[in-house]
C-alpha cells in the first residue's frame, strides 16, 4: 500500500493566526491524522482554522520530549496505512527546537513523503532583524542550566563566533531569561554584539541589538517571556583594538 504524506505544519507564535499561508488551512482541513506536542493547544489552534465538525473527526497522537523512541514507529502506522498526517508544533516550526526530528527521520526510512510548509519562526525572525551575520550562523538550542557550565559554554561560543565570524543563536524559557542575561554580562566581551528578541509576533514584541557593554549600561527591563538570543563577536585582533580604545556601540537600549 502506498503511504500517505507527513506534513510539517507550523503554528502561530502568539494569537495571530493570519500569518499562515492560506493553502495550509485546506491541508489542515483534509488531513485526518494529527501528531501534536500538546493536544489541547493544537485543538485550540485548529478551532480557528476549521469547523467544529471537521475538528471532531480528527485523530490525535502525542509526540513530545518525553516520547520514547521505541513508541515512535506506532505513530506512523496510520500514515503507512495510506492516511495523510501532520506534525503541528506548539509554536513556530516543527522539528526546529521542537520535538519531531526523530519521527521525521523514521518516516524517511519508511519512504514516507515528508512535506514541510512555511510559517513563523522566532529564531529566523530574530536573525533577520538582528543585523548580525545572516550568511554564516549557528543555532545552539538551549544553554546549560548550571551557572559555571553556562559561563564556560558562553565563552566557547563567543570564541567560536570570533574565529569563524558567524552569528550564534539560542533560545531560553521565560523563567531563565534574566539569569541568562546576567551570565552573558559576566562571560562576554563588552564589544561583542548581542541581540535579544522576546514575545515576537505579539503586541509586546521586542528585539534589539547592541554591544554587551551598552546592554550593561542600559536600564532596560527584560520581560518574562520566551526569548531568542544572538551574538556575534569581533575577530580577536579587532576585539583587542576595540578594548584598548574603549569599544564602539552598535546601539544603546532605550528606557
Amino acid at each position: 500500500m502506498k503511504p500517505g504524506t507527513l506534513h510539517l505544519i507550523p503554528s502561530p507564535i502568539g494569537s495571530n493566526t493570519d500569518v499562515l499561508a492560506p493553502y495550509i488551512r485546506s491541508i489542515l482541513e483534509s488531513v485526518p491524522y494529527i501528531i501534536a506536542e500538546n493536544e489541547k493547544t493544537v485543538r485550540r489552534f485548529l478551532a480557528t482554522q476549521m469547523s467544529s465538525e471537521l475538528l471532531a473527526a480528527k485523530q490525535f497522537a502525542i509526540l513530545d520530549e518525553h516520547t520514547p523512541f521505541q513508541d515512535m514507529p506506532a505513530l506512523l502506522d496510520p500514515i503507512l496505512a495510506g492516511q495523510d498526517g501532520a506534525i503541528i508544533s506548539e509554536a513556530g516550526l516543527p522539528c526546529v527546537a521542537d520535538p519531531g526530528s526523530a519521527l521525521v527521520q523514521l518516516a524517511h526510512s519508511h519512504h514516507i513523503p515528508v512535506m514541510p510548509h512555511p510559517g513563523p519562526s522566532a529564531i529566523f525572525q530574530t536573525l533577520m532583524a538582528s543585523g548580525l551575520n545572516g550568511q554564516r550562523f549557528m543555532f545552539e538550542g538551549y544553554l546549560p542550566i548550571q551557572e559555571q557550565e553556562r559561563l564556560a559554554r558562553l565563552r566557547f561560543l563567543e570564541s567560536l563566533s570570533s574565529r569563524e565570524q558567524m552569528s550564534i543563536l539560542w533560545i531560553e524559557t521565560p523563567y531563565r531569561v534574566k539569569s541568562l542575561f546576567a551570565s552573558l554580562c559576566r562571560a562576554l566581551r563588552e564589544d561583542t554584539s548581542l541581540t535579544i528578541g522576546q514575545a515576537l509576533m505579539t503586541e509586546e514584541s521586542f528585539i534589539y541589538t547592541a554591544t554587551v557593554g551598552d546592554w550593561k549600561k542600559g536600564a532596560i527591563e527584560l520581560k518574562k517571556s520566551p526569548a531568542v538570543f544572538a551574538i556575534q563577536a569581533l575577530p580577536v585582533a579587532a576585539g583587542l583594538r576595540s578594548n584598548k580604545s574603549g569599544g564602539k556601540a552598535v546601539g544603546k537600549p532605550k528606557k
